[in-house]
């Protein structure tokens, strides 16, 4: 008799997770998450940094082109006052530096729609103040806004970079700033050695710049920004740094006020007038920030 051969497969027991080990597990993964995650914001701000460094030597290198071109700087902001009398022009045109950068940006197309003796709300200069331009929007900003949502430049794109008008505060302001009563009224707030390179309604020579170019800031980060006044159209972008104020922070004189800052952390970015540029830091000393700002301040950075 042939007998069938049979064949016991023994039982395997496969051991699974326990509850402990489980745990252990996921939080090994948290503490690694939680290592990494500092590594990684920090990558991602470097790199949003870079790119706002490189928007700032586009717009250096911009202002160089204009200058080879029309022998000045662009005027800071263009329909703010009469240059022969300080008086208010009216209307006001507050058409800023960055339009007439326009062509120098790779924006032909918005300068040549663009209107000089149009104030820079009124159309057809208000719809294309709206468009938002990268090279003037600095990527660490926390705010997703863009476009300005109130007020008289509602609808207008935002810069979070200023013109440097110079620097302000107490024994600064010009007495015969529109002063009816003085032979050579001064079409400027501030005196001429608390001036910097954005004034209004004058453009600024090379030759002007009596520090140096390469040591006096034109561009700067804002701290006041995605904000009406920081309209990129708008020539109320520029603006002076309160004197005993340092980066980073702002003078708070119960109304608008604006200085130099960012989100970077520990400073801000400027570039200078010869287009380089550099990275202030906060610890940086008072005098020696208010002298980067003045074009012939006489002082030494």
């Amino acid at each position: 008799m042939v007998y069938a051969a049979t064949y016991r497969g023994k039982c395997r027991n496969w051991a699974g997770f326990s509850l402990v080990e489980l745990l252990v597990v996921i939080a090994i993964i948290g503490v690694l998450v939680a290592l990494l995650l500092p590594a990684v914001q920090a990558a991602r701000e470097a790199a949003r940094r870079v790119q706002c460094q490189n928007n700032l030597r586009q717009l250096g290198t911009a202002l160089l082109n204009y200058e080879q071109q029309h022998t000045a700087l662009p005027i800071g902001c263009l329909g703010y006052t009469n240059p022969m009398t300080g008086d208010f022009t009216v209307p006001q045109r507050l058409i800023s530096w960055n339009v007439q950068l326009l062509p120098f940006l790779e924006q032909s197309n918005l300068w040549s729609q663009y209107r000089l003796d149009v104030p820079s709300k009124d159309s057809p200069n208000r719809e294309l103040g709206a468009a938002v331009l990268p090279m003037f929007l600095c990527p660490s900003t926390p705010s997703s806004v863009l476009i300005s949502p109130h007020g008289t430049w509602r609808g207008l794109a935002f810069t979070d970079y200023g013109g440097i008008y110079g620097v302000e505060g107490d024994g600064r302001d010009d007495p015969n700033f529109g002063n009816p009563d003085v032979v050579d009224p001064s079409a400027q707030t501030l005196h001429d050695n608390s001036l910097g390179v954005f004034n209004w309604n004058v453009p600024v020579m090379m030759k002007q710049i009596a520090d140096g170019t390469a040591q006096t800031v034109a561009v700067a980060e804002a701290t006041y920004r995605r904000a009406s006044t920081m309209e990129w159209a708008n020539g109320h972008n520029i603006f002076a740094q309160e004197q005993a104020t340092p980066l980073n922070e702002r003078f708070d004189n119960g109304s608008f006020d604006n200085e130099i800052g960012s989100p970077h952390l520990g400073g801000a970015l400027v570039a200078f007038c010869d287009g380089h540029v550099a990275f202030l830091g906060e610890d940086l000393e008072q005098a020696t920030l208010n002298a980067l700002l003045t074009r012939s301040g006489g002082e030494t950075p």
